[in-house]
C-alpha cells in the first residue's frame, strides 16, 4: 500500500486518505489479477477544485471507503505527475473516475461522481465483474482491444508539406478569435498560449494587423480583468466567463511560463508598455510564490481558493495563502527557463532592468540536468527524488530550453546538452509512424498505457528543436527528420483547430526560417557578447543567434567559409549571407534594413 505522504488530498477536512490507494504500476494491476478485483482509477490534481470536493464528499463516506477497500484495487494518479496516464484514461475532466479490468481496460468512466451515484456504480461493477460468464466475455474483449491497439500510431497519414499551412492555420485562429472580448471562443476562455505565440510568429514575418489585434486584445483582456491576480500577480488558469471577469482560481506554472514569454514578445514587437509591466509582474509572482530555494526550481501550481483570491491585500494578509505544490516538473520548468532567457533581452530593449533573469534560468536548467536526468533522458518530476523517466514532453522542452541557453550565453555546453537529449530521445522515434511516441513503452504495460500515441503538439516542438539544432550544428539529417515529421500531419492538422498552432509555428520554421546571425569569435569575448546582446534584443524579424567559437566549432566555422579575421557577425538566410558586421550598431541597422525590405 502506498504511503499517504506521497499523495495530495483536499486541504479541507476529508477522509480520502483512508482509502488504500496504490500508485499506478505493474504491482497494482498484478494485485488486481491475483485477487480477481477491478481497479478503481482516480485521476486527480493538486490544484483541482472538484477533485477536492470529491475527496470531501464521495471519498469521505465510510461505506464507500469500505466498499472500495474490500472490493476494488484503488489507484490514484496525479495528472501533473503522469500526463501519459491522463492522456489515455481521462474521461472528460478532473477528477476522472474509471473502473478498469485487471488488464487495464475500461468498464466504466466518468468525472465527479457524488456519493449516492458512486455507491450504485461500485455495486453494479462489483456484481458484473463477479459473474464468471461476464469475466470470460471481458477477457475476450480485452484480447480484441489489445490486438486492435497494437500499431495504432504506426500509419502515417501525411502527404507533401503545403507551403500555405501557416496561412490556413492563421485563418483558423482568426475565425476562433472573439473580436469583442479577446481570447478564443464565446464560452469559458483558456489562454491558448500556443495560438498567441503562433500569432506573434505570423506577425513577425507578415505584419498582418489581425495577428497584432489577436495578441494585444487577448493579453490585455486577460491581464486587466479577473483572470489576473492584481494583488500577488500571475494569471489564473482560465476564465469561466467570456469577458474574462470570473476566473477559475488555480495558477499553473505551465501557463505562466508561456504567458510570460508571450507578453514579453508582444511588448517588444508592439512597444506595449502595459504588457511589458505584466511580464515583469508575472516574474514577480513566480519568484515570490512558486520559487523553491531548496530545490532551485519553480513549484508546479498554486491551489484555487475563491474566498482568498477575492480579498484585497489587507484581507489576504489575515489568512495563509493557498497550497503550493513544490514539486519540480521538468517540462514546465524548462519552458519557464526558456521564457526567462528569451524575455530578458526583449524587456531590456524597453528599458527594463532584467538583471538576474538569465542566471535564474541557468540555475533552473542546471537543476534539471543535475536532479532529473537519468541515463541520458529527463525524468518527469522531482519531489526529493526523480520519477518517471522518458516522457517525450520533458525531453523536447528541456532540449529547446538548452538551445535557448546556448543562444543567450554562447556557452557550447548547452548546445552539447541539447544534442545529447536529442540522441537519447531517438529511442522514442518510430520509423513507421514517422513521429516520436509520447512515452517509453513495453509489452507488459497494462491497458491503454501500452497504446502508442504520437502527440501533435510535442512532435511539433520536437520538429522545431531538430530544425534549430540542425541549423546550429550543420547536421542536416535532423532537419530532414523534422520535415518528415511535419509531413506526417499535413493532411489532418486543420481538424485540430486552435490546437494546430504549434504545428503551424513549426512549419514556419521549416518553410520561412529565421535569419541566422552567426557571430564568430570566443563566446565570452566582450565584442561577441555585445553583438549577441544586440541581436537578442530584436523582436522582429525572427532571428536565430548562433555563436561560433573558432576553437570549439572549428569544423562548423570552416564549413560555412568564415575566415579568421577577428570577431565578425554574418547575417544569413539559409546558406546565403547578406551582411558582414563588426559592431553592435551595424548589426541593428542591418537587421532593421532587412526587416524593412521584407515588408515593403
Amino acid at each position: 500500500m502506498l504511503q499517504m505522504s506521497t499523495l495530495h488530498f483536499s486541504p479541507r477536512k476529508n477522509r480520502a486518505a483512508d482509502i488504500h490507494w496504490r500508485l499506478w504500476g505493474d504491482e497494482a494491476f498484478a494485485e488486481a489479477k491475483a485477487q480477481g478485483k477491478p481497479v478503481l482509477l482516480a485521476i486527480s490534481a493538486v490544484w483541482c477544485h472538484w477533485c477536492h470536493v470529491m475527496d470531501e464528499t464521495t471519498y469521505s463516506v465510510p461505506t464507500i471507503i469500505d466498499q472500495i477497500n474490500e472490493r476494488f484495487i484503488p489507484v490514484r494518479v496525479d495528472n501533473d505527475q503522469r500526463p501519459d496516464v491522463n492522456a489515455r484514461y481521462n474521461m472528460g475532466g478532473w477528477p476522472t473516475t474509471a473502473l478498469l479490468t485487471p488488464e487495464g481496460e475500461v468498464l466504466y468512466g466518468g468525472t465527479y461522481i457524488p456519493p449516492e451515484d458512486m455507491d450504485h456504480v461500485l455495486k453494479q461493477i462489483d456484481g458484473f465483474y463477479a459473474d464468471a460468464v461476464n469475466r470470460l466475455t471481458i477477457a475476450k474483449k480485452v484480447s480484441e482491444l489489445k490486438a486492435a491497439r497494437q500499431g495504432r500510431a504506426r500509419t502515417p497519414r501525411g502527404g507533401e508539406l503545403d507551403p500555405n499551412t501557416a496561412a490556413k492555420v492563421f485563418e483558423l485562429v482568426w475565425s476562433g478569435f472573439d473580436e469583442e472580448y479577446g481570447g478564443f471562443g464565446t464560452d469559458q476562455k483558456f489562454p491558448h498560449v500556443s495560438a498567441l505565440q503562433f500569432a506573434l510568429d505570423w506577425w513577425s514575418r507578415h505584419h498582418d494587423e489581425r495577428a497584432r489585434t489577436i495578441v494585444q486584445k487577448s493579453l490585455h483582456a486577460m491581464a486587466d480583468g479577473g483572470m489576473y491576480d492584481h494583488v500577488h500577480g500571475g494569471f489564473f488558469r482560465y476564465s469561466t466567463t467570456r469577458d474574462f471577469s470570473v476566473p477559475h482560481f488555480e495558477k499553473m506554472l505551465e501557463d505562466l511560463g508561456g504567458l510570460l514569454l508571450a507578453t514579453a514578445r508582444a511588448s517588444a514587437m508592439f512597444d506595449d508598455a502595459a504588457l511589458r509591466a505584466t511580464a515583469i509582474d508575472v516574474k514577480r509572482y513566480l519568484d515570490e510564490h512558486l520559487w523553491n530555494d531548496e530545490r532551485d526550481g519553480y513549484g508546479g501550481s498554486q491551489d484555487a481558493d475563491e474566498e482568498y483570491y477575492r480579498l484585497d491585500a489587507a484581507g489576504r494578509a489575515q489568512f495563509p495563502q493557498p497550497y503550493i505544490d513544490t514539486t519540480l516538473y521538468t517540462s514546465w520548468n524548462a519552458q519557464t527557463a526558456r521564457s526567462l532567457l528569451l524575455s530578458a533581452p526583449l524587456l531590456e530593449s524597453g528599458g527594463i532592468d532584467t538583471a538576474g533573469w538569465t542566471n535564474r534560468a541557468i540555475a533552473i536548467l542546471d537543476t534539471l540536468w543535475s536532479k532529473l536526468l537519468g541515463d541520458g533522458m529527463m525524468c518527469r518530476y522531482f519531489d526529493g527524488s526523480a520519477h518517471i523517466r522518458g516522457l517525450l514532453v520533458d525531453q523536447v522542452w528541456s532540449a529547446w530550453a538548452a538551445l535557448a541557453a546556448f543562444e543567450v550565453t554562447g556557452d557550447p555546453r548547452w548546445l552539447n546538452r541539447s544534442r545529447d537529449l536529442i540522441v537519447h530521445a531517438e529511442v522514442l522515434y518510430d520509423e513507421e509512424s514517422e513521429g516520436y511516441l509520447d512515452r517509453l513503452t513495453s509489452d507488459d504495460d497494462p491497458g491503454r498505457i501500452a497504446e502508442q500515441i504520437v502527440v501533435l503538439e510535442d512532435n511539433a516542438i520536437m520538429a522545431r528543436v531538430l530544425l534549430d539544432y540542425a541549423a546550429r550544428s550543420g547536421q542536416t539529417r535532423y532537419a530532414d527528420r523534422a520535415q518528415t515529421m511535419l509531413r506526417r500531419f499535413s493532411r489532418d492538422y486543420q481538424s485540430q483547430g486552435l490546437f494546430a498552432a504549434s504545428y503551424a509555428s513549426a512549419v514556419l520554421d521549416a518553410t520561412d526560417p529565421p535569419i541566422d546571425a552567426h557571430i564568430v569569435g570566443p563566446y565570452n569575448d566582450p565584442l561577441v557578447r555585445s553583438l549577441r546582446a544586440a541581436a537578442l534584443r530584436v523582436a522582429s524579424p525572427p532571428l536565430r543567434v548562433d555563436t561560433l567559437d573558432p576553437e570549439e566549432q572549428r569544423d562548423r566555422t570552416a564549413a560555412l567559409g568564415y575566415t579568421a579575421d577577428g570577431v565578425t557577425a554574418y547575417l544569413c538566410r539559409g546558406m546565403a549571407c547578406f551582411a558582414r558586421i563588426k559592431s553592435a550598431d551595424e548589426l541593428i541597422i542591418a537587421l532593421a534594413d532587412a526587416h524593412a525590405r521584407a515588408h515593403r
